[in-house]
């Protein structure tokens, strides 16, 4: 999830909490439930960026994995390494997506 995806999900979730707390101050009801729908929204689109990145993620440590696999099948250890550093970078990203 990029930077500007994170600080828009950010700045809905924002809007949306102002908008219930001006609902609640004013009594508007349906003001509130907006400001509560957009934090929703927010929230839903952090939680499927998220889940989007960790597919991708997984996706990249499996194809390392098994790069890393078929080079230590053929004995060729620069693909071998190479697919192991694929693995570990897509792991890091991982507990960076969490």
């Amino acid at each position: 999830m990029s930077v500007s995806d994170k600080l828009k999900h950010a700045a809905h979730d924002a809007k949306g909490k102002a908008k219930e707390a001006a609902g609640k101050v004013t009594g508007n009801t349906d003001m509130q439930a907006e400001g509560q729908a957009d934090q929703g929204e927010a929230q839903a689109a952090h939680a499927a960026d998220k889940a989007k990145d960790s597919a991708k993620n997984l996706g990249a440590g499996v194809k390392g994995k098994a790069k890393e696999v078929g080079g230590a099948l053929t004995d060729d250890e620069g693909t071998e390494a190479k697919g192991k550093a694929e693995e570990l970078a897509a792991r890091a990203k991982q507990k960076l997506n969490k």
